[in-house]
Order: C-alpha cells, then structure tokens, then sequence
C-alpha cells in the first residue's frame, strides 16, 4: 500500500523525462505529430471495419448483421482514404473535436442556466465554461488546422509543464537519500 502513496524517486524522474521529451517532440514537430495521429485514427478506422465487417459471422442471433457490414465497409473505405489523405483525418478529427466540444458547451450553459433560474451558487460556472466550450468549437470548426496545430502546442507545453514540476519535486524537494541505506 506504501507504493500507491508514495511512488519510488526513479519511477518519478522516468515519468518527469517522458513528460518532458514527449512535450519537446510535440513542440518541435507539430506537422509530424498531427500526422501520427491522423494515421492512428485511419488505422484504428480500418481495424474496427474489418472486425464490424466480419462481427456478424461470430453473433449469428444480431438482427442488424446487414447494417452492421455496411457500416463496418463505410469504416474501412473512410480509413484508406484517411490513409491516402491524412491531412483530411486531421480536420475529420478536428471537427469531431469541435462537436464534442460544442455538445458540451450547450449542456453547460443549459445548466447554468437552470442553476441561475433556482438561485443556486456557482451557476455562473457552468455559464462561463459553456461560453468558452462554444467559442472553442466554433474557432476549432472554423479553423480545423490551425486548432489542431494550436491543441499540439498546448499538449505539448502541459507535458513539459508537468515534466519540470515532477522533476522538482523530485530532484529538490525529495532528494536521494546517502549511499548507505538510510531510509
């Protein structure tokens, strides 16, 4: 149980270094990164075609098996054209993102308004947080490219941030105990 409170300083600085080489990798080579993830999205596209495409051989009783194939031909046919175009997955992604963050923002500022309506504290949260879910998205659907290189850099900056913080703790904070075995 020890080990889940406190994990061991090796471990601490192999987690600061990664954070920190993965931050610098997104940072250096944004176009390459956005590339790295189109392509996983293609391949992950393809993988789950093939498995929906042959999903009804296996559960003999699915009433949709038909439906089913199409989708999963729909699924393979959209991540060879991803892989044939990756900079099209990336904005496919983007604008997915863009949804995601839109669909939220509504719920939100439903919320907040709810929240407002029955004088709840803290209801300007929800407003404020659904405000800037909207504005992200429609900045992100207008600017599918430019977001997602945006979002590489601030995923990119997060990592480093937590790879200098973890580092510190560790390196100054927590130093290496003597040679000697003291614990």
């Amino acid at each position: 149980m020890d080990l889940v409170n406190s994990p061991s300083r090796n471990s601490m600085l192999l987690r600061s270094v990664i954070n920190i080489l993965f931050g610098a990798t997104l940072l250096l080579l944004p176009g390459l990164s956005l590339l790295v993830v189109s392509v996983a999205f293609a391949v992950n596209l393809l993988i789950l075609g093939i498995f929906m495409i042959f999903e009804p051989t296996i559960d003999t009783k699915n009433k949709h098996s038909i439906l089913t194939v199409i989708l999963g031909l729909l699924a393979v046919g959209a991540g060879v054209y991803m892989l044939s175009r990756p900079l099209a997955g990336v904005i496919v992604l983007s604008l997915l993102l863009a949804c995601w963050a839109f669909m939220y923002g509504v719920i939100d500022l439903m919320l907040g308004l709810k929240q407002t309506g029955s004088n709840k504290p803290g209801s300007w949260v929800f407003l404020l947080a659904g405000l800037l879910s909207i504005i992200f998205a429609v900045y992100i659907a207008f600017n599918p490219l430019e977001g997602s290189l945006t979002l590489i850099w601030v995923v990119g900056l997060y990592s480093i941030a937590i790879g200098l913080v973890l580092g510190f703790e560790t390196l100054v904070r927590n130093p290496a105990k003597n040679s000697k075995g003291v614990k």
